[in-house]
C-alpha cells in the first residue's frame, strides 16, 4: 500500500507542473497577443500621422 499513495503522490505532482506549463504557456500567449495588438496600433498611427511633418529644430551646439 506504501508503492500505491507514492504512486499517486508523484501523479499528483506532475499534473500539478503539467497543469502550471499550461497556465504559463497561455499567459506568454496573452502578452504576445497583447505586444502584437500594440506594435499593430503604433505602426497604423504612424502611416494616418504621416503628413504631419515634424519641425525641425536648429543645434546650435557643435561637438559631441
Amino acid at each position: 500500500m506504501i508503492k500505491l499513495s507514492e504512486i499517486d503522490l508523484g501523479t499528483s505532482i506532475l499534473s500539478i507542473f503539467i497543469l502550471a506549463g499550461f497556465i504559463g504557456t497561455a499567459f506568454v500567449f496573452i502578452r504576445l497577443t497583447i505586444i502584437g495588438i500594440n506594435y499593430i496600433k503604433i505602426n497604423y498611427s504612424k502611416e494616418e500621422g504621416a503628413g504631419n511633418e515634424k519641425k525641425e529644430t536648429k543645434n546650435e551646439s557643435k561637438g559631441f
